[in-house]
């Protein structure tokens, strides 16, 4: 697996309203993890510091993932969104078929639990890298692909349709795609009408170069640089 350093720039829009939000970096590398082979996932985010009295943000996520097989070892998140803390910490066993949780946040206790595996299942970050390396040779537009994973201490299942072939353009050049869709249900953050669509390149890196997350109010659009170095044409006025 080729070592990676992907820069990304978020923004929040509405309308002929564009604000650059926050920066986001994945990095990913090769290391040996209990004498496996395996893939090291590192993905950190951040607000811009003048919107911190608004909503300051900064997260941290790291999953080890043995590359044969491609199941999650370890796995971490430590998130600080709008005054509220999360830190959770996962050891996945698949030989006893059993993850121990440990869990924490700013409204909850401290917690560890024992989570039986009878799925795949896998981290956010490990199931993120992995729809990237899914062959789209066998699916058919409308395709949806069933993905187990262990949210916050809880098992869930997440549904991703395949919204078949796409296309970005930048710099006048015309980017293949893979356009995939999440179904979210339930949910007070997301608009029920397409809630998170995500653009792969249709090439040999499939890099996620686009991410837009419909939200109740407006929308968060996420670019990579240098794939797509975005900047608004419409700005908001200066007061």
């Amino acid at each position: 697996m080729p070592r990676e350093d992907l820069q990304f720039r978020v923004y929040y829009n509405l309308g002929p309203l564009w604000v650059y939000a926050g920066d986001v970096n994945l990095k990913t590398d090769t290391i040996t993890y209990n004498h496996r082979k395996c893939v090291h996932l590192v993905a950190t985010g951040r607000s811009l510091k003048k919107y911190a009295f608004i909503f300051k943000l900064k997260d941290y996520y790291q999953s080890v993932t043995a590359i044969k097989g491609f199941k999650p070892l370890f796995y971490e998140k430590k998130t600080l969104e709008g005054g509220f803390y999360i830190h959770n910490i996962y050891h996945f066993h698949w030989d006893s078929l059993n993850v121990n949780v440990h869990t924490e946040a700013t409204r909850h206790a401290p917690k560890d639990t024992l989570l039986t595996l009878n799925k795949s299942f896998r981290d956010v970050l490990s199931a993120t890298y992995y729809l990237r390396i899914t062959n789209t040779s066998a699916l058919k537009v409308g395709d949806t692909l069933a993905i187990p994973l262990i949210v916050d201490g809880k098992k869930q299942t997440y549904y991703i349709i395949y919204a078949g072939k796409g296309q970005m353009v930048h710099n006048k050049k015309r980017i293949a795609c893979d356009v995939y869709k999440a179904v979210i249900t339930s949910s007070t953050f997301f608009s029920d009408t397409d809630p998170l669509v995500v653009y792969v390149t249709a090439d040999k890196h499939r890099f996620p170069i686009y991410v837009q997350a419909n939200i109740i109010v407006g929308s968060v659009k996420v670019f990579m640089l240098p794939y797509l170095d975005f900047r608004p044409k419409f700005k908001s006025r200066k007061r």
